[in-house]
């Protein structure tokens, strides 16, 4: 289990908050994953602040070989159209 039990991923841009969310680790009966609460995306962010946020994730994932268990229905719904990401969602439904 890594060091660390609490991410935060935040995309930015010209000193503005664009999308936030943290990532907190907890022990499954599976083992430890990431739980991805709460996503904050600004109003105005662009289109592509989705994808921003969830590359991060996988670069958290990738670095530390734990899955992330996504509760917000925007993080869900993201997981759920793109199956390149299937290989670090936690949790996913079997069907």
């Amino acid at each position: 289990m890594p060091n660390e039990t609490e991410k935060v991923i935040a995309v930015t841009a010209d000193g503005r908050l664009l999308a936030k969310s943290p990532l907190l680790l907890i022990e499954r009966k599976s083992g430890p994953v990431w739980v991805m609460n709460q996503l904050f995306i600004a109003p105005a962010a662009p289109a592509d602040v989705m994808d921003q946020v969830m590359e991060e994730v996988k670069q958290v994932c990738q670095a530390t070989g734990l899955k992330v268990w996504p509760l917000d229905p925007k993080a869900i719904a993201y997981f759920q159209s793109h199956q390149e990401f299937a290989n670090i969602w936690a949790g996913q439904p079997a069907n």
